[in-house]
């Protein structure tokens, strides 16, 4: 199960340069085919300026997607890290590659960042206060587990209605 986890971490640390790779390629293939591959912007199949400016202007910057995806990196790393020390370097690599590529996006693709209140910020903060609790109780439970240590587990010899009542 460790195995999956890391792994998945590792891999959404590299979707952020996938995603930016996939942001700049298909505008730019649809811009190449509206304008028959000449480069020349002014130089279009449109027939209307919404089809245009669609076509020529940046995305949408969806915020909540990034949010969503800093509160499961801060999480699971909260969660599994006592046990999996290692996904604490590979969380940082994680907020590193989505600091660069996000800087990135905004300067040179997108439209104007939306125009947002602190409300959806103050929500994000206010759901990471719990992430220590995550580490603190589980990082316990992982380390007074005998079970983690020695690699042994054990049945329950029996397991009965009797042992259920108040006698």
């Amino acid at each position: 199960m460790g195995y999956k986890i890391v792994n998945t971490m590792l891999i959404n640390s590299i979707l952020p340069y996938v995603n930016l790779v996939s942001g700049f390629m298909v505008p730019w293939i649809t811009r190449s085919m509206d304008n028959s591959f000449s480069g020349d912007q002014y130089k279009t199949k449109t027939t209307s300026i919404a089809k245009y400016k669609k076509i020529y202007s940046g995305g949408e910057y969806v915020i909540h997607f990034k949010y969503s995806g800093l509160l499961n990196i801060v999480f699971i790393t909260m969660m599994y890290g006592v046990g999996m020390p290692l996904l604490f370097p590979i969380a940082a690599f994680n907020f590193f590659n989505q600091w660069i590529t996000e800087r990135y996006i905004v300067a040179y693709y997108m439209k104007l960042p939306p125009a947002l209140d602190d409300k959806l910020t103050t929500n994000c903060l206010n759901k990471l206060k719990f992430a220590p609790l995550f580490l603190i109780f589980n990082g316990y439970w992982m380390l007074s587990n005998e079970q983690i240590f020695d690699g042994r587990w054990k049945f329950i010899e029996k397991a009965s209605l009797g042992m259920l009542s108040t006698h």
